[in-house]
């Protein structure tokens, strides 16, 4: 589920960056950079950065505000109100909303929200406790929760405080899910019954997975134009293909529904928030800190689908295990 959740989140912060990659209204504007200027002479250039984390409150040390960044924080609402005394929209900041920081956190509800993701991939005990071992698809589905816990913890520092690392991860962290939810797709049709089937769907994916990380990691500017390319065209295939299967079992697997249902819920909520972008409610709530309030349930129906599928192979594996001694007798009668 998180694949569809985080092509998503990857696809509009890429776009968001790429139109605003330079620089926003409000970062650009007269008001915020001489406000940030006096800020920096008055402030910063009279302590050290020592002195600074010496009197700064803890939050802002654990999270390495350094003085200059406390300035343009405390400049950015200098801006806002200046905007809104003169009837302007609010503006945006390096390409984001202004957010107000709470404990240090850069985007608080983000933060919490992407901490909420990661919880519904807990249900991985469940899964292990009601699914057997000798299940296809078993180990698969484990390693893909591995990678989802992996991808939201990076969605909750990069939320936590945007640096240049901190972005880069949380893309490729979110983007290793969306491509690891296409090879289980490719795997759960070919089957896991011959060791090469998994080898032949992940080899293919995981170099085209390296290749994208080395372009990006290594491009002295982001290429957030590649990187938007690339999300369409993986979660457009890992999307319609998942669609695809389970319009093709439902009749007989009722059970694939709660697959179905996962991934068009996702659609909706973003088509609903990510789409509908706006200004923070209480400078806390944006409508991308919404989205991902909206999706985490959705995983607890996923992992359901999860367990029903594999309970519906194990028994699938069964019946062949005891159909063919029954046919060897007959041969050698």
């Amino acid at each position: 589920m998180d694949g569809f959740i985080q092509i998503w989140a990857i696809l509009l912060i890429a776009f968001d960056k790429f139109l605003l990659a330079s620089a926003s209204v409000g970062d650009s504007s007269y008001v915020h950079r001489r406000c940030v200027d006096n800020c920096v002479v008055r402030k910063c250039t009279r302590i050290s950065d020592d002195e600074f984390r010496r009197i700064a409150p803890f939050y802002i040390n654990w999270l390495y505000w350094t003085c200059p960044e406390d300035c343009e924080y405390r400049c950015m609402w200098r801006t806002v109100e200046a905007h809104k005394n003169d009837s302007n929209p609010v503006p945006q900041f390096h390409g984001k909303w202004p957010f107000v920081r709470v404990l240090g956190m850069q985007e608080p509800a983000s933060v919490i929200f992407s901490i909420l993701n990661f919880v519904p991939h807990l249900r991985i005990f469940k899964f292990r406790r009601i699914v057997p071992s000798s299940a296809p698809m078993f180990h698969v589905w484990h390693l893909y929760c591995l990678v989802c816990m992996n991808g939201w913890i990076w969605s909750t520092i990069f939320h936590l405080r945007d640096f240049p690392f901190t972005e880069k991860m949380d893309y490729f962290c979110g983007f290793s899910i969306v491509i690891y939810q296409f090879y289980a797709l490719l795997v759960r049709v070919l089957g896991t019954d011959k060791f090469w089937k998994p080898l032949i769907c992940g080899v293919p994916l995981l170099a085209f997975f390296v290749y994208h990380v080395n372009y990006l990691a290594n491009r002295h500017r982001f290429d957030y134009g590649y990187n938007m390319k690339a999300s369409i065209s993986v979660g457009a295939v890992n999307s319609l293909g998942w669609i695809v299967w389970c319009l093709s079992k439902r009749k007989n697997h009722p059970y694939v529904r709660n697959c179905l249902i996962s991934v068009l819920l996702v659609a909706i909520s973003t088509t609903v928030f990510e789409l509908g972008d706006f200004p923070p409610i209480w400078w806390i709530f944006d409508a991308h800190s919404l989205w991902h309030a909206t999706t985490w349930p959705v995983t607890f129906l996923w992992y359901q689908f999860l367990i029903d599928d594999c309970l519906h192979l194990s028994k699938l594996e069964q019946t062949k295990l005891e159909v063919k001694p029954a046919t060897e007798e007959k041969k050698k009668q």
